[in-house]
């Protein structure tokens, strides 16, 4: 009777062990890994350093945020764009971080995106002129003109204190949506910064987003205008274009010249350096990867974001230029 009650003892307490860790079992089974996010980060090109620096920040942040990173570049070509967003559509990623070459060409692809449940973040684009992304991140275009207007207006006071009229000219991108709203601003702080002196703009809605439509447009400029000697530029590339086609002409840019771009580009430097370039703007790569990105996350996560989320700039002069640039 006594071993009877021993080999049933032993098989409860067998049952009650192997349940024990069926149920383990389960358990582990019922928590697999989280699925990571995955994103696509399709930019203007990355032979422009801006974008290049740029999509660099994308990696730094998606690898401390543990999101699954696909760059590709459709070199500045409006239709390998869309190729480019159809095959990530296709491909299922959760979200994509745009830089449009055309906004107008990549709409119909982005709206089918985005009909697939993919969120699609537009960068370099107000609101106004892209309303059909998911939100759209970068920076207040106009408050970036601002402060190229600002650095420029600053040196005619100092250059030309008892100046009552300057001729400004005034170099953007006519096809890119958003240039007339910087250049907007550019003019606006540089006419509200010179109090009591008529600005005459000579140069408007013009090409001048590179070293070499720059450079030619100011030469013509002074053919026209030979006093003229205050420049904003949409970028930095048009004030270096500007302050060669001055120094082409046999102007005295450092004592003379009150020329300000914006991209804070390492190329930029040495100029500002010399005092030929009075300042740029810094447009902050690691803030905006950092707000597109952890939209992103918000986003997957079922949380809202701002339809319209701008990133922090700051002036970059010669007093602060040692923040970046060491002159070596």
């Amino acid at each position: 009777m006594k071993k009877s009650l021993l080999w049933i003892l032993i098989v409860v307490m067998s049952m009650i062990l192997i349940t024990t860790f069926s149920l383990i079992g389960c358990k582990e089974e019922a928590a697999p890994e989280a699925k990571k996010i995955t994103v696509a980060t399709i930019t203007y090109t990355s032979e422009i350093e801006w974008f290049y620096i740029l999509e660099q920040n994308y990696k730094a942040v998606a690898d401390e945020l543990g999101i699954e990173l696909i760059q590709v570049d459709p070199k500045a070509d409006p239709q390998a764009q869309v190729d480019l967003i159809e095959q990530m559509t296709q491909r299922g990623v959760d979200a994509m971080l745009i830089s449009a070459v055309d906004p107008q060409v990549i709409k119909a692809a982005v709206e089918e995106a985005i009909a697939e449940g993919i969120f699609v973040l537009i960068q370099g684009q107000e609101r106004e002129t892209v309303p059909w992304s998911t939100a759209n991140f970068g920076y207040d275009e106009k408050q970036m003109g601002t402060l190229t207007g600002e650095i420029a207006a600053a040196a005619v006071a100092e250059k030309y204190p008892d100046a009552t009229e300057i001729k400004l000219a005034v170099l953007g991108d006519p096809g890119w949506a958003s240039s007339g709203i910087r250049m907007g601003g550019a003019k606006e702080a540089v006419i509200n910064g010179l109090s009591g002196v008529n600005v005459e703009i000579v140069i408007d809605d013009v090409m001048g987003a590179t070293i070499e439509t720059a450079t030619n447009v100011i030469e013509s400029a002074l053919q026209q205008h030979p006093d003229l000697r205050v420049v904003v530029g949409i970028n930095d590339d048009a004030a270096i274009g500007s302050v060669g086609a001055m120094q082409s002409q046999g102007i005295d840019v450092i004592k003379e010249g009150c020329i300000a771009g914006a991209g804070n580009n390492k190329g930029t430097w040495p100029y500002i350096d010399r005092g030929e370039i009075l300042g740029s703007v810094d447009l902050n790569h690691r803030g905006t990867a950092e707000v597109a990105l952890n939209a992103v996350v918000d986003l997957v996560n079922g949380k809202e974001v701002l339809e319209m989320m701008y990133i922090d700039m700051i002036k970059v002069t010669n007093e602060n230029l040692g923040d970046w640039y060491t002159g070596e």
